[in-house]
């Protein structure tokens, strides 16, 4: 199985290197990592291709809805190499195990004969969609934005909407529409391989105020956090949020 990481970057200069640094490790023959940039000013072209495989730079700022529909297309169409899309964003840490993960999530889906869109984080925020559950995951009605997979059959039918729907390629709450436009339930393990930091040190993100710098700031980060994260995850989050914070 090929994987592609589609991960969208803004600015956030801070909690963006501390994600691409975290996503070195699982770069490889089978897993790329191919960075779509939103005309970001705090780094440039050359500061990002140093962690990608592959670097698309839009130029003007075209938003998060068309840079996921760009992403979704060029998997389509462009590489087809690969047999699963991953999206995430430059404000997530994931378990170095998160691969593995994906790797059985297909495996399983493949044994059943049955492909639903999946994340691997499992969220404060998401917990109400939530339709029905088994030992150790929900089946929820959408998944967040952070965090999504598809393989390319399913990247098909979402594109094929998209294509006919041109407005959906600039509306908001993209990962709710993709979801929509399947009408099938998503998959989430009940342990969380994710975790969500919303913001940078001085820009604030749809789910945090931006309350300040220092201790002042540390609430910011509760509204969109995991649910039952890795060791790992629990063991990280603390420095990376005083590392935003700017807290010695």
């Amino acid at each position: 199985m090929k994987v592609l990481i589609a991960l969208s970057t803004y600015n956030r200069p801070v909690i963006t290197e501390l994600c691409l640094q975290n996503l070195q490790s699982v770069r490889s023959e089978t897993v790329k990592l191919f960075i779509y940039d939103d005309c970001s000013d705090a780094y440039n072209y050359q500061y990002l291709e140093k962690y990608a495989d592959k670097v698309i730079r839009f130029s003007p700022n075209v938003g998060i809805e068309l840079s996921r529909a760009t992403a979704i297309r060029d998997f389509v169409f462009k590489h087809t190499e690969f047999d699963l899309i991953y999206f995430t964003d430059n404000d997530a840490i994931h378990d170095p195990e998160f691969i593995n993960i994906i790797e059985g999530i297909h495996c399983l889906q493949s044994n059943n004969q049955q492909f639903l869109p999946f994340s691997l984080f499992n969220s404060v925020y998401h917990k109400q969609s939530v339709i029905t559950e088994t030992a150790g995951y929900y089946f929820q009605e959408t998944i967040p934005g952070i965090s999504q997979g598809y393989t390319r059959a399913l990247a098909e039918s979402i594109v094929k909407k998209l294509n006919t729907t041109p407005k959906l390629d600039r509306q908001y709450g993209w990962d709710y529409i993709y979801t929509e436009i399947l009408n099938l339930p998503c998959l989430v393990p009940k342990q969380s391989y994710v975790e969500h930091f919303a913001r940078d040190a001085f820009e604030a993100g749809m789910h945090a105020k931006n309350s300040g710098i220092g201790l002042f700031g540390l609430r910011d980060f509760e509204r969109d956090r995991a649910l039952n994260p890795t060791e790992y995850l629990v063991n990280a989050r603390p420095a990376i949020i005083y590392k935003i914070l700017g807290i010695e």
